[in-house]
């Protein structure tokens, strides 16, 4: 994918409301205002070092967004860790309608080695509000297995990123390459 055509010196960091609008958008199959988010399966990753953070340098620094497949439990675990849900909101537009979800899971290690590392890596986990489609909308079974099944996922790091070394249990195998791009446009809709 080419670099995205925005203003120079905007970082892509939209608010709560912005973000349930991209994950329509992709859900509809719709071109979105600046195409930089990647479908990543942030889940499948033994712990939140090995998300390839190279794919999405557009953000505000330690955020990364990323579309990827729901899983429903409110515990998800990987090989290293598990993701677990500490918080759910609803997210309304300005006419006080409810568009969409946001769940917020904290990510903690199963080494206790890693234990110093607890608190650092959060995801805002963000799902669009079936009601806020058409009915034309919804008479499509692709559409709406979408809106069940795909999320847009804010990635947080509360620490300095990225950290000295790898988790304990991790394979450096396993970590994505950093490609070394240095993108100074990014998404216009915050600065």
């Amino acid at each position: 994918m080419a670099n995205p055509k925005v203003p120079i010196g905007y970082k892509f960091s939209p608010s709560p409301e912005q973000s349930l609008e991209y994950l329509k958008g992709k859900i509809l199959n719709q071109e979105l205002p600046s195409d930089v988010i990647r479908t990543v399966d942030i889940y499948s990753c033994g712990d939140p070092h090995q998300i390839p953070f190279s794919e999405f340098t557009h953000g505000a620094v330690n955020e990364w967004f990323f579309f990827t497949n729901k899983r429903k439990a409110t515990r998800i675990q990987t090989t290293n860790g598990s993701w677990e849900e500490i918080g759910d909101q609803e997210i309304s537009d300005s006419d006080d309608e409810t568009i969409g979800f946001m769940r917020i899971l904290e990510f903690s290690y199963s080494n206790p080695e890693d234990a110093e590392k607890e608190k650092e890596w959060y995801i805002h986990e963000y799902s669009v509000n079936p009601a806020n489609f058409t009915a034309d909308e919804l008479a499509d079974d692709n559409v709406k297995e979408k809106i069940s099944n795909f999320v847009l996922c804010k990635v947080v790091c509360e620490e300095e990123f990225p950290p000295c070394k790898p988790p304990t249990s991790s394979s450096s195998d396993d970590v994505a390459d950093d490609e070394g791009e240095d993108n100074e446009v990014v998404d216009g809709a915050n600065s």
